[in-house]
Protein backbone atom coordinates (compact mmCIF):
# COMPACT_ATOMS: atom_id res chain seq x y z
CA UNK A 1 0.00 0.00 0.00
CA UNK A 2 1.37 3.65 -0.88
CA UNK A 3 1.69 6.38 1.98
CA UNK A 4 -0.79 8.71 2.50
CA UNK A 5 0.89 11.95 2.64
CA UNK A 6 -0.14 14.91 5.79
CA UNK A 7 1.32 17.88 4.57
CA UNK A 8 1.78 20.97 6.78
CA UNK A 9 0.64 24.08 6.04
CA UNK A 10 4.60 25.14 6.47
CA UNK A 11 5.38 22.41 3.42
CA UNK A 12 2.62 23.38 1.34
CA UNK A 13 4.24 27.11 1.61
CA UNK A 14 7.10 26.47 0.34
CA UNK A 15 6.27 24.58 -2.21
CA UNK A 16 4.04 26.86 -3.20
CA UNK A 17 6.45 30.09 -2.81
CA UNK A 18 9.73 27.99 -4.58
CA UNK A 19 11.39 27.71 -1.28
CA UNK A 20 14.42 25.58 0.20
CA UNK A 21 12.12 21.62 0.08
CA UNK A 22 10.00 22.21 -2.28
CA UNK A 23 11.46 19.53 -4.06
CA UNK A 24 10.33 17.22 -1.22
CA UNK A 25 6.71 18.31 -1.27
CA UNK A 26 6.38 18.35 -5.21
CA UNK A 27 7.67 14.59 -4.91
CA UNK A 28 4.93 13.87 -2.13
CA UNK A 29 2.35 15.62 -4.63
CA UNK A 30 3.44 13.26 -7.75
CA UNK A 31 2.77 10.43 -5.75
CA UNK A 32 0.47 11.75 -3.77
CA UNK A 33 -2.10 10.75 -2.36
CA UNK A 34 -2.06 14.31 -0.53
CA UNK A 35 -4.37 15.76 2.36
CA UNK A 36 -4.11 18.70 5.12
CA UNK A 37 -6.30 19.29 7.66
CA UNK A 38 -8.32 22.79 6.90
CA UNK A 39 -6.52 24.37 9.86
CA UNK A 40 -3.76 24.18 7.82
CA UNK A 41 -5.41 24.88 4.41
CA UNK A 42 -6.54 28.07 6.93
CA UNK A 43 -3.10 28.98 7.68
CA UNK A 44 -1.95 28.30 3.72
CA UNK A 45 -4.76 30.53 2.44
CA UNK A 46 -3.59 33.86 5.57
CA UNK A 47 0.09 33.84 4.86
CA UNK A 48 -0.94 33.86 0.55
CA UNK A 49 -3.19 36.63 1.45
CA UNK A 50 -1.24 38.27 4.07
CA UNK A 51 1.62 38.17 1.07
CA UNK A 52 -0.29 40.27 -1.23
CA UNK A 53 -2.40 37.52 -2.74
CA UNK A 54 -5.93 38.13 -3.53
CA UNK A 55 -8.17 35.50 -1.87
CA UNK A 56 -9.75 33.80 -5.05
CA UNK A 57 -6.38 33.36 -6.67
CA UNK A 58 -4.74 31.85 -3.14
CA UNK A 59 -7.45 29.42 -2.65
CA UNK A 60 -6.93 28.48 -6.29
CA UNK A 61 -3.14 27.56 -5.93
CA UNK A 62 -3.83 25.54 -3.20
CA UNK A 63 -7.18 23.78 -4.71
CA UNK A 64 -4.85 23.02 -7.69
CA UNK A 65 -2.47 21.17 -5.84
CA UNK A 66 -4.94 18.62 -5.49
CA UNK A 67 -4.34 17.87 -1.92
CA UNK A 68 -7.54 16.42 0.04
CA UNK A 69 -8.72 19.44 2.54
CA UNK A 70 -9.70 17.29 5.82
CA UNK A 71 -12.66 18.74 8.15
CA UNK A 72 -11.22 19.74 11.41
CA UNK A 73 -13.57 17.99 13.65
CA UNK A 74 -14.55 16.82 17.02
CA UNK A 75 -12.27 13.90 16.64
CA UNK A 76 -8.98 15.35 15.32
CA UNK A 77 -9.74 18.71 17.95
CA UNK A 78 -9.53 15.87 21.30
CA UNK A 79 -6.67 14.42 19.50
CA UNK A 80 -4.80 18.10 18.89
CA UNK A 81 -5.89 18.74 22.76
CA UNK A 82 -3.96 16.12 23.84
CA UNK A 83 -0.88 16.73 21.87
CA UNK A 84 -0.66 19.69 23.47
CA UNK A 85 1.61 18.95 26.75
CA UNK A 86 3.58 16.51 24.71
CA UNK A 87 4.31 19.12 21.94
CA UNK A 88 4.90 22.51 23.60
CA UNK A 89 8.64 21.46 24.81
CA UNK A 90 8.89 21.92 20.77
CA UNK A 91 6.68 25.17 20.70
CA UNK A 92 3.78 23.52 18.24
CA UNK A 93 1.31 25.84 17.75
CA UNK A 94 -2.69 24.61 16.86
CA UNK A 95 -2.15 24.45 13.22
CA UNK A 96 0.70 22.58 13.98
CA UNK A 97 -0.72 20.05 16.43
CA UNK A 98 -3.70 20.26 14.23
CA UNK A 99 -1.55 18.78 11.44
CA UNK A 100 0.10 16.10 14.07
CA UNK A 101 -3.09 15.22 15.13
CA UNK A 102 -4.36 14.08 11.39
CA UNK A 103 -0.76 12.07 10.86
CA UNK A 104 -1.36 10.41 14.09
CA UNK A 105 -5.31 10.01 13.18
CA UNK A 106 -3.93 8.51 9.33
CA UNK A 107 -1.16 6.22 11.46
CA UNK A 108 -3.56 4.59 13.41
CA UNK A 109 -5.64 3.65 10.60
CA UNK A 110 -2.67 2.02 8.67
CA UNK A 111 1.07 2.55 10.58
CA UNK A 112 2.90 1.90 7.20
CA UNK A 113 0.84 4.70 5.17
CA UNK A 114 1.59 7.62 7.64
CA UNK A 115 4.02 10.10 6.61
CA UNK A 116 3.87 13.53 7.03
CA UNK A 117 5.74 16.10 5.55
CA UNK A 118 6.96 20.01 7.10
CA UNK A 119 9.76 22.70 7.86
CA UNK A 120 9.29 22.02 11.27
CA UNK A 121 12.50 20.48 12.34
CA UNK A 122 11.35 20.35 15.80
CA UNK A 123 8.88 17.86 15.14
CA UNK A 124 11.50 14.80 14.00
CA UNK A 125 12.80 15.53 18.20
CA UNK A 126 9.68 13.30 19.40
CA UNK A 127 8.99 9.89 18.37
CA UNK A 128 5.60 9.46 16.54
CA UNK A 129 3.64 6.61 15.00
CA UNK A 130 4.02 8.02 12.08
CA UNK A 131 7.22 9.50 10.25
CA UNK A 132 8.44 12.70 9.79
CA UNK A 133 10.46 14.12 6.78
CA UNK A 134 11.81 17.78 7.17
CA UNK A 135 11.78 19.40 4.18
CA UNK A 136 14.86 21.62 4.70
Amino acid sequence: MSSLDVLDASAVLAYLQQEKGQDRVEAALDEGPCCMTAVNACEVLSKLCERGMPIGEAQASLDDLGVTVVSFDAALATLAAALRVRTKPIGASLGDRACLALAQHVAAQDKSAAVVYTAEQAWAKLKWPFKVVAIR
